[in-house]
Parts: C-alpha cells; sequence; structure tokens
C-alpha cells in the first residue's frame, strides 16, 4: 500500500450526535471519513471530492422498551428483519460529524466534513439482538462540505 494515500488525511474534529425518540429510548450517532479522493481539480468550489464515510448508531433503550423485546426471539447473524418494523418520533437530535484536512499536491489543503442528520427512526417489535436490545434503524441526511485551508504568511 502506497503510505502517501494515507498520509492525505489528518483528523481535525468529530463529534457524536444522538437521537431521542418518544418510546424514552436513545441513540448515539457517529460518522468517520474513511477516504477522500479529487473528483475535478477546478470547479466553483475549488476542487470536488468523493467522500467515503461510514456511520453507526448506538441504543440506550428505555425500560419500557426493554421489557417490550425480553421476550422476542434473537435475530439471527447475517439476518434481516422485513416485517415487524414500527415508526417511532424522533422527540430531539443533534448531528454528528467528522472534520479531516486533506492534503494533495495538485490541488492544495481542504478542510471536508460530513456531517449526518437524523431525519427517521423505526424499531422492531418481533426481534431483538444478540444482547437483548430492541432493534433500531436510524435514516439520516448526510451533508458533505469543503473548504480551502489558507497557509498562514508567518
Amino acid at each position: 500500500m502506497n503510505i502517501d494515500i494515507i498520509d492525505k488525511l489528518k483528523f481535525k474534529d468529530s463529534r457524536l450526535g444522538y437521537v431521542k425518540v418518544n418510546d424514552g429510548s436513545a441513540i448515539i450517532l457517529r460518522v468517520a471519513i474513511v477516504d477522500v479522493r479529487v473528483r475535478q481539480e477546478a470547479s466553483p468550489f475549488g476542487a470536488e471530492f468523493d467522500v467515503n464515510a461510514t456511520g453507526g448508531i448506538s441504543v440506550y433503550p428505555s425500560e419500557d422498551v426493554l421489557s417490550e423485546v425480553k421476550d422476542k426471539p434473537v435475530l439471527e447473524p447475517g439476518k434481516t428483519a422485513s416485517e415487524g418494523w414500527m415508526r417511532v418520533n424522533i422527540v430531539e437530535r443533534a448531528p454528528a460529524y467528522e472534520e479531516v484536512i486533506y492534503n494533495d499536491d495538485r490541488v492544495g489543503k481542504y478542510l471536508i466534513r460530513i456531517e449526518i442528520e437524523p431525519v427517521m427512526v423505526s424499531k422492531n417489535t418481533q426481534f431483538k439482538t444478540s444482547r437483548g436490545l430492541p432493534l433500531y434503524v436510524v435514516r439520516w441526511v448526510p451533508k458533505i462540505t469543503w473548504s480551502e485551508v489558507q497557509e498562514d504568511s508567518k
């Protein structure tokens, strides 16, 4: 592997997000930038980038929700639940984000940010995880922005 690829990205800042839903549960959100590639060297926004990111959630269920799934079967690894989904309303939310500095000899240095804003949540009423937790799915909207980093003249 060419080490230059890894050295192009420097972690700058990150913040966990969260969703509180009307069944009393809280869900933590995390997003991470895995890779950045130059798509176009010149545009109205400077360079254009393809940003490869991943995200995940961690569920903190309410006692009521835990009791709802205590006698439900465990969803087998590799299987997906196609039935039993119920929409839950978001009562409070905060986006998660990550920022990196991308440095490229051709286009220069950019601050690249991805933010995920949670917009919908569903839980499954027929299965639980192997840890005994309810299954939740969060749909979020990714927002990707970048800006050229100006070097200090000192």
